[in-house]
């Protein structure tokens, strides 16, 4: 038995969220990164959320703002665009480090760079502990088996490429990747990775079992793309 909305069930798109749903929280309708030639600059944001007023049917309608994150804004740029985070976490160690050009890569770090983690946009901003300025957006797809399913909403992110063709008749060609985008599509795209990549094997402090299994995160024009095996 098959529930779906819509007249295809080849064709069909989740429903509109209810009003009652929304509870005063924002969501995220899209997310598109904004990239220029060398790669990707910021986020813009269309968020929805429920009008609220003084009385319990002030205003009933959705309400759609839409919010850009750039790299190297600050806190206050960010709190002012999205709000207070649902979380903060500081990190104890980076992994990623593997894949930075910076010969001072290895050296450890005094202070810890901090996230803000917004599971209800899935999205997670990570600051520079000595700046204090936006380092690296986190966008999460909420894939079924991965470690981190269900704890955020999925971020429907679009990120437009410019494809330049070879050949005596080469054109450009615009493509968009997306939240269902799979790796070889990805690969097709942009090339295949040079490094090995780096190899995630998330457990709890206090469960060192992770039965997920490992993911395994690959660089390519200043992104990560962490792949479920």
């Amino acid at each position: 038995m098959y529930i779906y909305s819509g007249n295809n069930l080849q064709e069909t798109k989740a429903p509109v969220m209810p009003l009652a749903c929304y509870l005063g929280n924002v969501y995220a309708e899209s997310v598109l990164v904004l990239r220029d030639g060398a790669g990707p600059l910021g986020l813009k944001l269309r968020l929805l959320t429920a009008g609220c007023g003084p009385g319990v049917l002030a205003d009933t309608k959705v309400r759609a703002v839409e919010r850009n994150i750039y790299f190297g804004d600050s806190c206050q740029d960010v709190l002012s665009a999205l709000g207070s985070p649902h979380k903060v976490f500081y990190k104890s160690e980076d992994k990623m480090k593997i894949h930075s050009p910076s010969p001072h890569k290895q050296v450890p770090s005094k202070c810890n760079d901090y996230f803000f983690n917004y599971y209800i946009l899935g999205v997670d901003i990570l600051f520079d502990s000595t700046t204090h300025l936006v380092k690296k957006f986190v966008l999460h797809t909420n894939y079924p088996g991965h470690y981190n399913f269900n704890i955020y909403h999925r971020c429907d992110f679009k990120i437009p490429l410019i494809i330049k063709k070879d050949g005596a008749d080469a054109q450009s060609e615009d493509c968009i990747l997306t939240t269902y985008s799979k790796w070889d599509q990805i690969q097709e795209l942009l090339g295949h990775p040079m490094e090995k990549p780096v190899v995630l094997h998330r457990s709890s402090s206090a469960n060192n079992t992770n039965p997920f299994g490992s993911t395994f995160c690959f660089g390519l024009q200043r992104m990560i793309f962490e792949v479920c095996d």
